[in-house]
């Protein structure tokens, strides 16, 4: 059993670490996307904030280019955060979390065995002790009423 319930706690290894992995990935392609959100907005801003600045001056008042410009520019943020939230693990990521409940169902089957295991020891050493503490005090078997004759049996095989 215990071969088993380590074949069992090897697999739930296994696949934490391969759920761990996937997440990573995941984290990482995340993380590449926010940076070339944060890239793609500083360089868009700097070039096209200029460019567009200009072009609005001409035809509406300095505050009111500033306003449409900085409307474009959360505009493009969005979108990019958008890009980055939507990455995803994959169908690999279900069929490793079966996996891993699986080997947890199995673990806590022979946990509860073994936990089956050591109640029944326990009960049996009871009945031991309880056996034991009855005969030493002589009401188990009757002892009291057989104890002259196994002494003088005892007795009688000494003499020989």
């Amino acid at each position: 059993m215990s071969e088993d319930l380590n074949a069992k706690i090897k697999l739930l290894i296994k696949s934490e670490k391969a759920m761990l992995s996937l997440e990573m990935r995941k984290r990482s392609r995340q993380t590449i996307w926010v940076a070339l959100a944060l890239l793609a907005v500083l360089v868009g801003l700097i070039t096209l904030n200029i460019t567009v600045y200009l072009y609005l001056e001409t035809m509406y008042t300095n505050l009111m280019s500033a306003a449409i410009l900085s409307g474009v520019n959360l505009l493009a943020a969005v979108i990019f955060f958008m890009m980055a939230s939507r990455q995803t693990t994959g169908p690999e990521t279900e069929a490793i979390e079966e996996i891993r409940n699986f080997a947890w169902s199995q673990v806590q089957t022979d946990i509860d065995d073994v936990k089956q295991n050591v109640t029944q020891f326990t009960d049996s050493i009871s009945k031991v002790k309880k056996n034991v503490d009855n005969f030493t005090s002589g009401d188990a078997f009757g002892i009291k009423k057989v104890m002259p004759i196994i002494t003088t049996l005892i007795d009688l095989n000494k003499k020989r």
